[in-house]
């Protein structure tokens, strides 16, 4: 509705210098009719050719390290790339923001003007409420000529992400003579030289299984990847598992905040870790060993 107005107001200011120009017949007026009869297919040619040029990115603003920590302000730097030499003073930048792990999600507009040869990058900052994968995605851009006459679309699909780390709890407490008597067996199985397993059966290779897993020789018969899944001779380990539920956020945060708490001051205390979930893709306990 807006362009609607402001094309017929336009029009009606093009109407009036013409009745002009046809009774007085003057250069001025000539010269302004042929402005603004020329302005606008020049504004509007120019947005669809800035159109075609301009492009977005998303980076991450960390430094040297890859991870962010829960309440911190995580910031992005979003740019907009414009190597012609058309400009806009009105580009509006649709971001998504969203957090994997949760699964939740907000939408935000940034309005941008987009200079020739340069375009325009800002800092966007994010408060990491959750932990998990944080990501900022570009989903379009829609721009606007120099007159205000159209706005064009463009579909963009760029994300930049930072995995934030949860937040520390208090100091997790345990019984370490406990711990001792049955993880002698279980680090002396896991060094190099000493394995203490047996095969348990031979399947197929699922992504994620570890390539020293993978039973070669049988492969090569068979045409496809089979892995040997074993089963360790010790009995005494200290696993760790967790349960992921989506009931409730508070919840969940707190479950995830508890495990990492646990398991990063039993790795202080030089104690590996079996880390244990269950996956419902797969369809089953995902084992990870953490030293």
């Amino acid at each position: 509705m807006e362009y609607f107005f402001r094309i017929i107001g336009y029009g009606i200011l093009l109407f009036i210098q013409a009745v002009l120009f046809y009774f007085l017949h003057s250069h001025f007026y000539f010269i302004v009719l042929v402005i603004m009869i020329a302005g606008p297919v020049l504004s509007i040619v120019s947005v669809f050719l800035l159109r075609r040029y301009v492009d977005v990115t998303v980076e991450q603003l960390l430094g040297k390290t890859q991870y962010g920590q829960q309440g911190d302000t995580v910031y992005y730097r979003v740019r907009i790339s414009n190597p012609s030499i058309f400009v806009s003073l009105h580009c509006s930048i649709n971001l998504r923001v969203s957090n994997t792990f949760f699964e939740t999600t907000g939408e935000q507009c940034v309005v941008v003007p987009v200079r020739a040869r340069k375009g325009y990058e800002f800092v966007l900052p994010v408060i990491a409420t959750l932990p998990g994968n944080l990501s900022v995605m570009v989903e379009s851009i829609s721009i606007k000529d120099l007159m205000g006459f159209c706005l064009l679309h463009k579909k963009i699909e760029k994300e930049g992400s930072v995995s934030i780390m949860p937040q520390l709890l208090q100091e997790a407490t345990y019984d370490k003579m406990a711990l001792q008597q049955g993880m002698l067996e279980s680090e002396e199985s896991t060094k190099r030289g000493n394995d203490f397993s047996d095969v348990q059966e031979i399947r197929e290779y699922i992504p994620g299984d570890k390539l020293m897993s993978i039973h070669w020789k049988l492969s090569a018969k068979r045409d496809m990847l089979m892995v040997k899944d074993r089963v360790s001779m010790s009995d005494r380990q200290l696993l760790v598992l967790f349960e992921l539920c989506k009931m409730d956020l508070s919840m969940l945060n707190l479950i995830v905040g508890t495990t990492y708490s646990v398991v990063r001051q039993l790795l202080l205390d030089k104690t590996t870790v079996r880390l244990m979930y269950w996956s419902s893709k797969r369809y089953e306990y995902v084992d990870t060993r953490i030293d």
